[in-house]
C-alpha cells in the first residue's frame, strides 16, 4: 500500500481540502513576510515527506536548487540595500539583495511544493463535486488535471520513439537538440488534438448530459466543519493582520520586523501543519485502538 492511500487528510471532505489549499496558496503568496513564508516550506517539506517517503528527497534537492538560483539571481543583478558585502568597480553586492533572493526562491519553493501536494490529493471527482454548480467548467477543469500526466507520459513515449529510430544516438548540438524538441512538441499536439476528439465523440455516444443528477459518495462531518472553519478563520485573522500593518517585514532598504503579530503566527503555522496533525492524530487513534485489542 502507498503512502499516498494511507493519508488521512487527502480522505477528507473536497470542500476543506479546496478551502485549506486555497488558502495556503494566497498566503504563501501575499503576506511578504519570510517568518511566515518559511514555515509553509517547512510544513510543506515535512508533508511531502508523509505522502512520499524517501521519493520526496527529489522535492527537497529542487527546492535547494530554486532557493539557490533565484537568490543568486537577485544577488547579482540587484543593488539595493545598504549592507555591502563587497565590491566590484561600481556594482554594489549587498545583504539586502542577497537575503530578498533567498526570500524568493523560498516563495516560489513552498507555492511549487503545496501546488504538487494539491494535484496529489485532489482528483478529477472531488473536482467535479466542489465545481457542481458549473458542470462545464468542472469538467474541463479535471480534464487539465488529468491530461497533465498522461501528456508527460505520452511526451516521454515520443522522445523514446524518437530515440530508437536514430539507434539510440543523443542530440550532439543545440541546433539538433532545438530540432528534437519542436518535433516531439509537434507530434504531442497532434496527439492531443486527436485525444479531444475522440474523447469528445466518446462522451457525446456515450450520451453525457452536464446536468444530469450523479451520486455523490462525499458527506460533511462535525470534524469537516471544525476543519473548514478553523481554515477560514485562520486566513481572515492573518490577512487582517497583513492588511492592518500587524506583521509588516522591511527587506529594503535595510532589513528588520516592523510589527510582529505572535498570534497571526502561531495561527498560520497550525494552518500548514494541518495536514501532517491531521494525519498523526489518526495515527495515535489506530495505534490506541490496537492496544486495546
Amino acid at each position: 500500500m502507498c503512502r499516498q492511500d494511507m493519508d488521512r487528510f487527502s480522505k477528507m471532505h473536497p470542500v476543506l481540502e479546496f478551502t485549506f489549499f486555497i488558502c495556503v496558496f494566497l498566503l504563501s503568496v501575499s503576506l511578504s513576510n519570510p517568518v511566515f513564508v518559511l514555515p509553509a516550506l517547512v510544513f510543506g517539506v515535512i508533508y511531502e515527506f508523509i505522502l512520499r517517503g524517501r521519493e520526496a528527497l527529489s522535492c527537497l534537492k529542487l527546492t535547494l536548487a530554486i532557493i539557490f538560483v533565484v537568490s543568486l539571481f537577485n544577488f547579482i543583478f540587484a543593488h539595493y540595500g545598504v549592507t555591502l558585502l563587497f565590491q566590484i568597480k561600481d556594482t554594489r553586492f549587498t545583504f539586502e539583495a542577497l537575503f530578498y533572493g533567498i526570500y524568493q526562491g523560498t516563495m516560489l519553493s513552498a507555492t511549487l511544493i503545496w501546488f504538487g501536494i494539491f494535484s496529489r490529493n485532489i482528483d478529477s471527482e472531488k473536482v467535479i463535486y466542489v465545481f457542481r454548480f458549473a458542470p462545464k467548467c468542472a469538467l474541463i477543469f479535471s480534464m487539465v488535471l488529468g491530461f497533465i500526466p498522461r501528456f508527460n507520459a505520452k511526451l516521454e513515449d515520443i522522445r523514446n520513439a524518437r530515440l530508437g529510430l536514430n539507434g539510440g544516438r543523443m542530440a550532439s548540438s543545440k541546433k539538433e537538440r532545438f530540432k528534437n524538441g519542436i518535433n516531439d512538441l509537434s507530434a504531442l499536439i497532434t496527439y492531443s488534438l486527436e485525444s479531444s476528439i475522440i474523447t469528445s465523440d466518446s462522451m457525446q455516444a456515450r450520451g453525457y448530459n452536464p446536468h444530469a443528477v450523479r451520486y455523490s459518495r462525499y458527506k460533511m462531518t462535525a470534524s469537516d466543519i471544525i476543519l473548514t472553519a478553523f481554515t477560514l478563520f485562520v486566513f481572515i485573522y492573518v490577512m487582517y493582520a497583513k492588511i492592518s500593518g500587524r506583521i509588516t517585514f522591511v527587506m529594503n532598504p535595510e532589513i528588520y520586523s516592523k510589527t510582529f503579530d505572535i498570534s497571526a503566527m502561531v495561527l498560520c503555522c497550525a494552518l500548514f501543519f494541518l495536514p501532517t496533525a491531521v494525519d498523526l492524530f489518526e495515527e495515535i487513534k489506530w495505534k490506541i485502538s490496537a492496544l486495546k485489542k
